[in-house]
């Protein structure tokens, strides 16, 4: 374990009844069966999202040319496509194309979760509810670098990607009811699952799904260290703690798409720092997010002479080790819930401008009358009265998890929460975790913490991705290690509900069992405050850890 003082290293989507029924406006032809399209990062992804100004109106035609500079504050945890890290799924993505991808580019809701094809012709044919026929296009190469060299791609090896994810690491649960994926000819493609899967296409996208990649990149172990696929931009250059910069592929299939010739990202640790780099022309574009770089707000009013986007934020979360004391006991964590401090938090560190957040929409969606609604409100007196009913009169102490990687924003809430939980007699001790340690252990299993866990934002667009990953035994970010026989009922019920009413009226019976046991804090949302010069159109930043809002974005001369 990785420790350290936690104040040395200060130096910062939601599901809604419209996600849910916008399927209807779309299913008729072959949606039905993913029952949920629409939605709600990472890190940078999730909230129902508004651009307050997107990036060059999409008035001037496009044009080709030019490098765009932005920012990383870090280098990705590793390269491996099958790595469930946000940052490395959006590096990767610049590369790799999906059978379907999110609509994306100006014009475009920053948070749509509308399908469209990509490396599929059309969305698929669905003769019944468990099978899915995809027409692969045809022409597509792999992008000309070794070991692949540009060969062409075949429907095989969309088969050999899917299968891969599918068998292996951290995505497997979401492709559990997928039974066979058959390469029926050479632009054929028909997947098959054990039972109906509302879930299904939305997951094929986000918010890691399935990115086609050769079969080479794991013969030769390349994955470690690179990324290849066939999409519009080729990793060209990698300078570990520097920069990592994407040439255009000039043999992409899609000629619409792909205006710049090179997207460098900078590797700049703080926010100070990429201010001070855009306020020099050194960066054209700063995306502010945990996977990109956080800015918090006394850093935000620094900058100058910036165009501006923003969009709400993800569903931000804490955890607890509710498989031992203090944490196991429900009273316990509703006290932990009343003293956070949400008013103080929002004005201190994000400029009066964040909104709770909640699993599925517990935090914002249930009424003040619905269980637990009182919940956003602090009461001191009220959580010293449960922790003195629950044996701790005299309050405890408490390990809580974090990284540095997420910012001074993140951090900064983290201090005013240990401030606020003191009130009610529990002294936390944060102990801070390198990046990719935390990744590897403590974010996602096999949760090497106890205590508390100050986690990031989380954005899915499919509801089963939050739900599963965060209450079903096995989850991926079960961090809190849940296991209610009651809702483990309703998660495996919800994902065979191919009707949206139906669904939906499940979804909502979770979220209450949510809220009557308070396995989570769900805390403000920071949301996303994109800033660009005015050289830059058609970047819209959207809420998914696919990059391909780059593939759309174009500078003047």
């Amino acid at each position: 374990m990785e420790s350290g003082s936690y104040w040395s290293h200060m130096a910062p989507r939601q599901v809604t009844r419209r996600t849910v029924l916008r399927t209807a406006a779309l299913g008729g032809a072959g949606l039905a069966g993913a029952a949920l399209i629409g939605c709600g990062g990472g890190s940078s992804g999730g909230g129902t999202a508004t651009a307050t100004k997107a990036a060059g109106a999409a008035a001037a035609k496009p044009r080709f040319g030019g490098t765009l500079k932005t920012v990383l504050g870090a280098d990705p945890p590793g390269w491996s496509v099958l790595s469930a890290a946000s940052v490395t799924g959006g590096m990767n993505s610049m590369a790799q194309d999906k059978l379907l991808e999110f609509a994306a580019g100006p014009g475009v809701d920053p948070t749509s979760t509308d399908l469209i094809p990509g490396l599929a012709t059309a969305l698929p044919e669905q003769p019944d509810g468990q099978t899915y026929v995809f027409k692969v296009r045809q022409g597509v190469k792999f992008q000309n670098v070794p070991p692949v060299n540009g060969r062409p791609l075949t429907v095989e090896d969309v088969k050999f990607a899917i299968d891969t994810i599918r068998s292996t690491g951290s995505f497997k649960k979401d492709f559990e009811a997928v039974t066979s994926v058959t390469a029926a000819d050479a632009q054929t493609l028909v997947v098959k699952t054990d039972k109906p899967y509302a879930p299904l296409l939305v997951s094929t996208v986000g918010q890691y799904g399935w990115p086609i990649f050769p079969k080479e990149l794991i013969d030769t172990k390349l994955t470690d260290s690179t990324t290849i696929g066939t999409g519009a931009y080729i990793r060209a250059e990698w300078q570990q703690g520097n920069k990592i910069v994407f040439k255009k592929n000039p043999d992409y299939w899609n000629k619409n798409l792909g205006f710049l010739d090179e997207i460098a990202f900078l590797i700049i640790p703080n926010a100070d720092g990429a201010v001070a780099a855009f306020n020099t022309n050194q960066l054209d574009l700063v995306v502010s997010g945990a996977s990109t770089i956080a800015i918090p707000c006394e850093t935000i009013r620094a900058v100058t002479n910036a165009e501006v986007q923003s969009f709400t934020g993800s569903n931000a979360f804490s955890s607890f080790d509710t498989t031992k004391p203090p944490f196991n006991d429900v009273r316990v964590r509703k006290a932990v819930w009343l003293l956070y401090n949400r008013e103080a938090e929002m004005q201190a560190v994000y400029c009066g401008k964040s909104s709770p957040t909640g699993l599925l929409t517990q935090a914002r969606a249930l009424k003040p009358t619905e269980t637990h609604g009182d919940l956003l409100k602090r009461d001191v007196k009220q959580a010293k009265e449960l922790l003195a009913a629950a044996g701790f009169a005299n309050g405890f102490k408490a390990d809580i998890a974090w990284t540095p990687q997420y910012g001074a924003a993140y951090a900064a809430a983290l201090e005013l929460f240990a401030t606020a939980l003191k009130e009610g007699g529990i002294t936390l001790n944060p102990i801070s975790y390198e990046y990719a340690k935390w990744i590897a252990e403590i974010y996602r299993p096999p949760f090497n913490w106890s205590g508390m866990c100050w986690s990031s934002g989380r954005g899915y667009p499919e509801p089963d991705q939050e739900i599963r990953y965060w209450l079903y035994p096995g989850g991926n970010t079960n961090q809190s290690r849940v296991n209610d026989p009651a809702l483990n009922a309703l998660i495996d019920k919800q994902v065979g509900q191919l009707n949206v009413n139906e669904r939906w009226d499940t979804l909502h019976a979770i979220e209450r069992l949510e809220a009557k046991n308070l396995y989570y804090i769900f805390k403000n949302g920071s949301g996303s405050t994109n800033f660009y010069h005015k050289n830059l159109h058609d970047f819209v930043g959207d809420g998914h850890y696919s990059y391909h809002e780059f593939w759309y974005a174009w500078l003047d001369a």
